[in-house]
């Protein structure tokens, strides 16, 4: 290899900086020379930004013969060991800021830190102030049962996401000055400094920030920053900026970023930023700001408030109530504390927790990693999912589309050229050629019908270079003399449009029946002068292809006599035909269209939100069904004709770019308009995308967003959502952010996952409902006891071994069944449906307990507190409260006939007949009903504990019934 030190001028040859570049000053000594050139400080993003710009500026706009001279000990030999060592201890290894240690301790914060753990902690200090100690200590279990598997199932979750991203190790080639002389050597890229001189070829991912010094035909993917699909020309600066010309930092031809990587091509780069002080790191710098609150967080909260706030009101009214009929005070306050523990569902941590665990699990065997405990709950709620689209909707690969004519007819003719071309050639082979010989090679049929496919023997070639943007072959047959040759070009569409002087026109007759030595006839019988209105409709039909969201690569050929030996040059590359076109886009995931479908049968909308071109995020989603298909008159003239047509114009009013945004910011309405009306959103930043999530997730009173992307640049809208996914290829930023991690590229998984959040939400609120209106009408008939009866119905440790009775028989309904009427909506935690259905349905079971007072007092003669049989009395209503309580439960499951039109699961069967026969089993127990001072009832009571259950499963059915007609929902 030769020395790069030859590319470079001396020091001395820079003179004045102010001539080359940026009036930036330097290093101000050779101690602060192995430092980055970006200060270790904290600023803020804009700043942050505007430093990293201000730094590559300084190395990018001045030529490359005069770069080194900036800093003093950098050179183009590369660092030595010592140097690269001792940068390394100042400025720190170069990780990912994605790669750091596990916040253990943040996560068991998180997991302690719940509404209704410090609703049960709160009550269960209380109890132990008041020396109910068998309260706290349940209390306090179900607090440590839920928190630890909380814990346990989101450590276990993101060691997975950890263990994923560490999973790749990636080295980087650099070039060491050793011994007076450079040598290339291969280090861990967390090794890698300011200052080295990188090599790279095709595949390479550049470690930093970097600016190119030497370039061969170097093309790079920015896809992960910007989200565009093809290539991007990358080259090196050799002359000095001119006056006025302003700094891309994502579109300069020399800067290569870090996370882009080489396509083709090979060259050399010097790192000038690493680790925190890359654009990459300026984005990603943002995730460790606190997120929002998510749907299901919300909805927690707000559920909890209105526990504390009912709570808060009937605690005291049972206080007053109690000691005004009983006198007795001190019993007054605990059986008001009893009935407070009594309207709080003790179970709801742990039934929250097991059903978000068992929703977790189900995933998992789908090949899913749920980082985020809630995501899944979350995804149940989702009314809107953004996607990026190049490499989560599209297969982020280049594929042909169409092979056209001019005109834009289908024809066969141009990828056959084309397929020639790309096939013979031996440069540094694109993505475009790799999709032109793979789309011949994988074709079910012989696509060559105007010429042979085989039997071509290269005769002499000019390579692409980004100058000309052009390929060219010359070829001829192998059963021919040699003589007759023909002359292949390919390339952008205007630069070979220039070149040509007549089109090809396949509908002309041919000169002669005879045959032609190559198999095409492309003299001026089959071909027109190309004219300057022949040009224009040639652009028009290229910019109508463009506009649906095509990539062209323009086809053009001609006839040359071949006279060994003889080379070929770029001035061979004249008077050519023009043969037509190849579309070329980024194809569907094969899942993509169905999966689409499957959310829209759930009611989920879809938008793109895209860094791409707006025709190209267009096609996407008119291959997806998003936006309604274009119509194209058949006797448009031109382009100005497909514009006016209706359809296109109806499209424009869904697509919104980043430009169309900003402009839009000072007026909120028309913001907020355009937000909910579009469907595409292209060319966006990554801030932007970030903003349009906030603004949909505020939109219609506060909607369910999720976002699924991979690249650098939706890492801040995957975290400012409710739900952020990503997939296994995505950039270590992109899986740091996300809350679930897609281990397959199956979009169908997002599709299962909403059924999945749906189902985990719907049992979670079985339970909240049937607990809360339980709870309600347990609360009304306390309140009648209190007014009425001189004894206390139920001693507290009695109504506490009542509601875990109830609550150990709820603790099935996470694997409980649901309807599939429940599934088709997005459902979220709605703390006024809660609240209606307790107030609408809880007091019916106050009358049942109230008959059962009616027969404690006329039929066994209970009437004061002095009385024997009060524990009778007691036992009596802690019978009835347990059973109906116990069955109700497959009644309040359902909207629908329990066990005819709706059958519980088998676990939820077995656990509520099962607790039922425990709390008919516990006043015949010894021990246990001295503990808790019950007896056993007269058989003669369960006469009418089978007709009261009866008669309150009839009563609530009509109620249920009753309550659908009026409010059209149940659960």
């Amino acid at each position: 290899m030769p020395s790069l030190a030859k590319l470079f001028s001396p020091r001395s040859s820079l003179g004045n900086l102010e001539k080359h570049g940026p009036d930036i000053p330097t290093s101000g000594s050779d101690t602060e020379s192995n430092k980055s050139p970006i200060p270790p400080q904290s600023v803020a993003r804009e700043e942050q930004e505007n430093l990293i710009r201000t730094v590559l500026s300084r190395f990018a706009q001045v030529p490359v013969s005069t770069i080194f001279v900036l800093e003093p000990t950098w050179n183009s030999s590369g660092l030595s060991d010592e140097q690269a060592s001792l940068i390394l201890k100042t400025h720190g290894p170069n990780t990912p800021v994605a790669e750091r240690p596990l916040a253990l301790l943040r996560m068991l914060w998180g997991a302690i830190i719940n509404p209704f753990n410090i609703l049960l902690t709160i009550l269960a200090i209380v109890s132990a102030a008041t020396q109910q100690i068998p309260t706290f200590v349940v209390m306090m279990a179900m607090v440590f049962a839920s928190t630890g598997l909380r814990y346990w199932q989101e450590l276990k979750s993101m060691i997975q996401a950890v263990n994923l991203i560490k999973s790749v190790t990636t080295n980087t080639r650099v070039l060491r000055s050793r011994n007076s002389s450079s040598e290339e050597v291969e280090i861990d890229q967390r090794n890698v400094v300011p200052g080295d001189i990188i090599a790279v070829t095709s595949g390479d991912v550049f470690p930093g920030d970097c600016v190119l010094i030497t370039a061969e035909a170097i093309t790079i993917t920015q896809a992960s920053l910007t989200g565009e699909m093809m290539p991007v020309e990358k080259t090196v600066r050799l002359a000095a900026p001119h006056p006025g010309e302003t700094f891309d930092l994502l579109h300069n031809d020399n800067v290569c970023l870090a996370g882009t990587s080489v396509v083709t091509g090979n060259g050399h780069a010097l790192v000038v930023s690493t680790g925190k002080d890359t654009y990459m790191a300026s984005i990603a710098s943002e995730l460790s700001k606190q997120r929002p609150d998510n749907a299901t967080q919300i909805g927690i909260k707000r559920v909890s408030y209105v526990l504390m706030a009912f709570m808060g009101v009937m605690a005291p009214i049972v206080f007053i109530v109690q000691g005004a009929v009983s006198k007795d005070w001190k019993g007054a306050v605990m059986f008001a504390i009893a009935v407070a523990v009594g309207i709080t569902p003790e179970m709801l941590p742990m039934i929250v927790t097991s059903n978000l665990a068992l929703s977790a699990v189900r995933v998992a065997r789908k090949k899913v990693i749920v980082k985020r405990f809630d995501a899944i709950q979350n995804l149940g709620a989702v009314r809107i999912l953004c996607s990026d689209k190049t490499g989560t909707l599209t297969a982020d690969q280049v594929r042909i589309s169409m092979s056209t004519t001019d005109a834009g007819d289908l024809s066969q003719l141009p990828i056959e050229l084309a397929y020639i071309n790309s096939s013979l050639q031996t440069g540094s082979r694109s993505p475009i050629d790799h999709a032109i010989v793979d789309f011949v090679k994988k074709s079910e049929q012989d696509i060559f019908a105007d010429i042979p496919r085989d039997g071509w023997v290269k005769q002499g070639e000019v390579p692409f270079d980004s100058s000309r943007r052009l390929l060219s072959v010359l070829v001829s047959r192998s059963d021919d003399d040699g003589s007759e040759g023909l002359l292949i070009t390919k390339g952008a569409v205007e630069e070979v449009l220039d070149l040509c002087v007549s089109v090809y026109n396949r509908q002309l007759s041919p000169s002669s029946d005879g045959p032609t030595p190559l198999g095409l006839d492309i003299s001026a019988s089959m071909t027109s002068i190309l004219t300057a209105d022949g040009r224009r409709k040639i652009l028009d039909t290229a910019q109508r292809l463009n506009e649906e969201g095509l990539r062209l690569v323009a086809v053009a050929c001609r006839e040359q006599l071949i006279k060994p030996p003889m080379t070929i040059s770029c001035s061979d590359e004249n008077e050519l035909t023009f043969i037509g076109f190849i579309g070329l886009l980024d194809p569907l995931k094969p899942d993509a269209t169905q999966a689409i479908k499957d959310l829209a049968t759930l009611n989920v909308q879809v938008r793109i939100l895209t860094g791409d071109a707006p025709a190209v995020a267009a096609k996407v989603a008119r291959d997806l069904g998003l936006i309604p298909s274009r119509q194209y008159s058949s006797t448009a003239e031109n382009e100005k004709d497909v514009e006016a047509s209706p359809s296109s114009k109806g499209e424009e009013g869904l697509i919104l770019t980043g430009i169309q945004l900003a402009a839009l910011a000072d007026d909120k309405e028309a913001y907020n308009d355009a937000i909910d009306r579009c469907i595409i959103f292209a060319k966006l930043s990554p801030y932007q995308k970030l903003e349009v999530v906030k603004a949909l997730r505020a939109g219609d009173g506060g909607r369910a967003v999720a976002f699924l992307g991979d690249g650098v640049n939706d890492a801040l809208a995957i975290r400012g959502a409710d739900v952020g996914i990503s997939v296994d290829s995505g950039t270590d930023i992109a899986k740091e952010a996300a809350d679930v991690i897609l281990l397959e590229k199956s979009l169908a998984v997002v599709a299962d996952g909403v059924v999945e959040g749906r189902v985990t939400l719907i049992n979670t609120l079985k339970y909240i409902k049937m607990a809360t209106s339980s709870n309600f009408g347990n609360v009304f008939s306390v309140l009648v006891a209190s007014a009425w009866l001189p004894y206390q119905p139920m001693l507290p440790l009695q109504l506490l071994v009542q509601n875990l009775l109830y609550d150990f028989s709820q603790a099935s309904i996470p694997w409980d069944n649901v309807d599939p009427e429940y599934l088709v909506a997005p459902k979220t935690w709605g703390a006024k449906s809660i609240i209606r259905f307790m107030v609408c349905l809880g007091p019916f079971s106050s009358p049942f307990d109230i008959i059962t007072f009616s027969i404690n007092w006329f039929h066994y003669g209970i009437r004061t507190l002095q009385n024997p049989h009060v524990s009778l009395a007691q036992t009596n209503w802690f019978l009835e409260g347990s059973l109906t309580q116990l069955f109700i439960i497959h009644f309040l499951r359902t909207g629908k006939i329990p066990f005819i039109q709706s059958r519980a699961s088998i676990s939820v069967v077995c656990t509520t007949f099962g607790i039922a026969g425990i709390a008919i089993a516990i006043p015949y127990m010894p021990k246990v009903n001295t503990a808790l001072q019950l007896t056993p009832p007269e058989p003669m009571f369960y006469a009418y504990l089978v007709g009261m259950i009866s008669g309150y499963a009839l009563v609530v059915h009509i109620a249920k019934t009753l309550y659908q007609l009026a409010f059209k929902e149940w659960l």
